[in-house]
């Protein structure tokens, strides 16, 4: 095999990495879609604010135990394996394995002893029982990481994809327990148990925050059982790899400890500024909202007579400070719960691109195969730039119709407007994080995220008592853009690519661009309903795939690297659809 076809093969690899990643992620999105809107439509704006204030200072918590090490244990491992030292690769391994274990523990120790100064610090005090619920989450993540860094480094992305797809399905586990908690049987066998908590909790306010807390110890479930998943794939194939040579240089695990720390605390550092951020923000949004009263005035639908909030005001008696609080904490709620969530489905293949990326460089990088890692880099922020464009702008034009199809409602709609355009500088920042880590640029996604983590705090700060909500995601849109620009400048001075505007920017952005006019029309001449919203996406979709290929945004290189590629870019070029 000549070393055209190898690097053909390791490209193939990489994309076939990314899209096992990619399949499984959108699996997790499905169910999590299955777990999240009915859960939102279940406890309401108000449980969801609580809900998720809780699973962000876990995903903080999360962040600072874990975020660097997979990628520093796939990186790692690639190299190794590169150099065709099996043994080195199984020590990393565990070495990892036994620090992350200690780190896990920490990290939920200190969520469960500090539950109620953790939710007190982002003006939410309900969220401290969903903190208590989630705190054992953080030590079996902790040692999942560790597994999913090994087997990614093998460019082995089946153990993760499995793994977070019973992860996520345990989530389901929380939807019932929420469901209890409001004192919803979904069967007579269940009548018991639904008794026992309307003994507990005895007044409307009290189910919305005992529900939350039990939806969120789902997550706790899921990471206990995707653990035992990874432990059992892990056992089952390490007798596969064979230990070749027992002249094989094996370094000290002080050593390998130590190269995973120095890997790790700036890959850490740069995710915890984002996850720090959102701490922030939420902590911001909550405080500077109650600052001027005001703003409250332009959801005050959600506030009227009528509505469950006011229902639930007048029987806990909420005047003043505390009522300014409970509506912050449901606008807040409203945001995260449904803009964000809808702003998170699609990034789900492009978080798969960075996952696979960072093997597939480190590896060519180590072979001095510089060529090859400058083409995987310029496919890779091609192949996000196709994704995220469509996305933002489609989802930007239909964001009534999409909120209306899956919560059957849309007081969320401007928020979710303004933050759909946010997908773009967050795809690329996402890619370009990975692609520097894997060029051993670590400490660059650190200092730019920083720099983007502070100006979103000012902007935050100073204008969300003037904006209010809809002034939350113009920050976060700030904040990436200012990220994914000082991201790319750097890239180019590492990696040496080219920057081309036409084909990275200039013709996702004018088909996706088109398809968002399509959209807009559609939504003028068309009646809002959750039946029409639907074909009305598969319209626009459709509509921008077509425009892709007019605008021949996709290169033949790209489809070249797809599992069965030849064959497709056979295909395309007889129908005239590429070059």
């Amino acid at each position: 095999m000549g070393d055209g076809e190898k690097m053909q093969k390791k490209g193939q690899s990489f994309i076939k990495g990314a899209l096992v990643l990619g399949v499984a992620n959108l699996v997790v999105k499905i169910i999590g879609a299955v777990f999240k809107i009915p859960l939102i439509n279940l406890i309401g704006d108000d449980g969801s604010g609580y809900f998720n204030v809780a699973y962000q200072i876990y995903t903080f918590m999360f962040i600072v135990a874990t975020a660097g090490f997979p990628i520093a244990i796939s990186k790692m491992v690639a190299e190794s394996i590169a150099r065709d030292n099996e043994r080195d690769a199984r020590r990393i391994f565990q070495t990892a394995i036994s620090f992350l274990t200690v780190i896990g523990l920490v990290g939920s120790l200190i969520l469960y002893f500090f539950a109620d100064q953790l939710a007190n610090l982002v003006g939410i005090a309900d969220a401290a029982l969903g903190i208590r619920a989630i705190f054992p989450a953080v030590f079996f993540v902790s040692m999942v990481s560790a597994f999913r860094g090994y087997f990614q480094g093998r460019q082995n992305m089946f153990p993760t994809a499995f793994s977070e797809i019973i992860e996520a399905g345990a989530k389901l586990l929380g939807l019932a327990l929420a469901a209890l908690f409001m004192h919803m049987a979904v069967s007579p066998a269940l009548s018991v148990a639904v008794d026992w908590a309307k003994r507990l909790v005895d007044s409307a306010h009290t189910q919305t925050v005992f529900a939350s807390a039990g939806a969120i110890f789902g997550v706790t479930i899921g990471t206990f059982l995707s653990f035992l998943l990874l432990s059992v794939i892990y056992f089952f194939s390490k007798r596969h790899y064979r230990l070749a040579h027992r002249t094989e240089t094996v370094r000290p695990r002080s050593v390998i400890l130590k190269e995973l720390i120095l890997i790790a605390i700036p890959i850490t550092i740069g995710a915890s500024v984002s996850s720090l951020t959102t701490l922030i923000d939420m902590a911001t949004i909550s405080k500077r909202l109650i600052t001027n009263p005001a703003v409250f005035d332009e959801y005050a639908f959600m506030f009227s007579e009528g509505t469950k909030f006011f229902e639930k005001a007048l029987e806990e008696g909420w005047t003043g400070a505390a009522l300014l609080e409970q509506k912050a904490a449901t606008l807040y709620g409203m945001y995260t719960g449904k803009a964000l969530t809808m702003f998170n489905l699609p990034l789900t293949l492009i978080v798969a691109l960075g996952m696979s990326v960072v093997p597939a460089i480190s590896a060519a990088v180590a072979k001095h195969q510089r060529g090859e890692a400058k083409t995987i880099t310029e496919s890779t922020i091609r192949i996000a730039m196709l994704f995220a464009a469509p996305c933002a702008l489609g989802m930007a034009s239909l964001s009534k119709q999409v909120l209306q199809l899956l919560f059957n409602d849309y007081n969320a709609h401007v928020v979710l407007s303004i933050l759909s355009v946010a997908i773009i500088p967050v795809a690329l920042v996402s890619v370009t994080n990975a692609i520097l880590q894997a060029y051993g640029k670590v400490y660059v996604p650190v200092v730019n995220m920083l720099i983007g983590g502070a100006a979103k705090v000012l902007f935050n700060f100073f204008c969300i008592p003037i904006l209010g909500i809809d002034g939350a995601p113009l920050g976060t849109t700030l904040c990436y853009l200012i990220i994914a620009v000082l991201n790319m400048v750097s890239i180019v001075r590492v990696s040496g690519m080219r920057f081309h505007v036409v084909d990275f920017l200039a013709k996702p952005l004018i088909a996706a661009g088109a398809m968002g006019v399509l959209g807009l029309v559609l939504d003028h001449f068309l009646p809002l309903s959750r039946w029409i919203a639907i074909p009305e996406i598969a319209v626009c979709g459709v509509f921008y795939g077509i425009a892709v290929f007019a605008v021949r945004a996709i290169k033949r290189e790209d489809v070249l690297r797809l599992p069965k590629g030849e064959k497709i870019a056979a295909i395309l070029t007889r129908c005239k659809l590429l070059k």
